[in-house]
């Protein structure tokens, strides 16, 4: 008789073994000899300790598990409790099935094939109509920027007091976003939620009329001011863009493009400004410095803000290649491994992913930031995706290469980044960031499990 598992009543004992099949020799209870055709393995039961060892035999490892020698308890109760050990009683209330799988009927050569391919079907239609796809199943971010000029636009002075009681611009951000969460830290690295606020967002799609994204209840300061429409305060992402294209839709007519975030959006004019993140980041860092300028404070030291230039002139070139490079390899790569829906697709993401992993910690050994010598818009572009990768996209995206740990320059650099500049940690709730893309792409997650994801701080704290 070959066994993996095997019971010995004579001296109440129980053992494992994990490197395939032995076979007993004798039925001596002091000793036993097991064999199979890579090796031999003698155990004496007398020597175990209480509760087991582990015992090594040629390389093949081997889990041992012994009853005390001077244990009273009688066989039969030892045989029980090694039991209820490794198997639980059938509960009396289970899901009902249809014994499918048991009935053998219909034969399981048949039904297993037919349902791979339903589901693959199903699944292949979900992800085709979620994102845009090419003919071989690659990921194709396309562009869905909005606005009356795509042109970067500088921001106004806000140093006229009725224009702090009434902010001009509203910024619309949400938690789970990465490219939300870039704007987001601009705004904390130069100080300017309390002249731009910022509306955050709910992820979720069963409430909203279109996209994801449903607006939360209007704070007080957004009530006080007299110059924000309704229709920018209540319901959901699909209606401000409804709102904001009022004039060249037709009566009943709905905004028919993707309703994307982050948007930046004129509160005065009801106009969009942008809804694409690069451009906001520009337009937030040229206000900022602005501001600095005209009010003379370059060298005062009293604002976190104070003298962070995040996009500095001059090196707008280097700042660009730089984004587009760590996008394509890292950002998106990620999204690309999750939304590849053939396995070509997949694996050249993959690749790109993992180049892009070793390359940045290759850069991070002698440089302390992605471009320059100080912190800068790829810096924040990158803390968003870091932030994601080890409990978003490493799991539920398949996007290889492990943990961030594993890379000790770009551990070091994101240790380095919060430690500088603290205001990062407070940008992101990273439960729930991570913890949507559980939630709310099913398609990728059927049973929307979402499992253990620690704050950033905790993240931060083990890397």
């Amino acid at each position: 008789m070959k066994v993996g598992v095997l019971s010995t009543l004579l001296v109440g004992s129980t053992f494992v073994v994990s490197s395939g099949a032995f076979s007993p020799s004798s039925l001596n209870p002091s000793s036993q000899t097991f064999r199979n055709n890579a090796s031999t393995l003698t155990i004496s039961f007398s020597n175990l300790a209480p509760y087991g060892r582990r015992q090594s035999n040629g390389g093949s490892s081997t889990i041992l598990h012994a009853s005390n020698p001077n244990d009273n308890t009688n066989n039969s109760e030892s045989a029980s409790s090694s039991s209820s050990s490794l198997y639980q009683t059938i509960p009396t209330k289970k899901p009902w099935t249809f014994g499918i799988l048991t009935s053998g009927f219909p034969p399981q050569q048949l039904l297993v094939p037919v349902v791979k391919f339903v589901t693959f079907t199903v699944w292949r239609l979900m992800m085709n109509e979620l994102v845009t796809h090419d003919d071989e199943g690659r990921f194709v971010r396309e562009s869905f920027q909005a606005g009356n000029d795509p042109a970067p636009l500088e921001l106004p002075s806000a140093s006229a007091s009725d224009d702090v009681a009434s902010p001009r611009y509203k910024l619309y951000l949400g938690n789970p976003c990465p490219w939300c969460h870039r704007v987001k830290a601009v705004m904390a690295l130069l100080d300017l939620e309390e002249e731009i606020p910022i509306t955050m967002l709910i992820d979720d799609a069963e409430k909203a009329s279109k996209g994801g994204w449903i607006l939360p209840d209007p704070s007080p300061k957004d009530l006080q001011s007299n110059n924000i429409a309704n229709e920018l305060l209540t319901g959901d992402l699909a209606g401000v863009y409804n709102y904001c294209y009022r004039d060249i839709l037709e009566e009943g007519e709905r905004y028919k493009g993707r309703c994307t975030a982050p948007l930046l959006v004129d509160v005065q004019s009801g106009k969009i400004v942008t809804n694409e993140s690069n451009e906001i980041m520009v337009l937030l860092n040229e206000y900022a410095r602005r501001k600095r300028e005209a009010l003379g404070s370059e060298d005062d030291t009293s604002s976190a803000a104070a003298g962070v230039d995040l996009r500095p002139v001059g090196m707008e070139k280097e700042m660009d290649e730089a984004t587009k490079r760590w996008f394509d390899l890292c950002w998106n790569g990620a999204y690309r491994c999750g939304f590849a829906t053939s396995q070509i697709a997949y694996d050249e993401a993959a690749a790109d992913v993992l180049k892009g992993l070793e390359e940045m910690n290759t850069h991070l050994a002698t440089n302390n930031y992605l471009v320059g010598n100080t912190i800068s818009e790829v810096d924040l572009k990158n803390f968003a995706w870091v932030t994601r990768h080890d409990y978003a996209y490493t799991v539920i995206f398949k996007s290889p290469g492990g943990r961030i740990a594993q890379y000790p320059n770009i551990a070091s650099y994101v240790k380095r980044l919060v430690s500088e500049y603290p205001q990062l940690l407070d940008t992101v709730d990273m439960p729930d960031a991570c913890g949507s893309y559980y939630r709310q792409l099913f398609m990728l997650n059927f049973g929307r499990i979402v499992p253990y994801i620690p704050s950033v701080r905790e993240w931060v704290a083990g890397l």
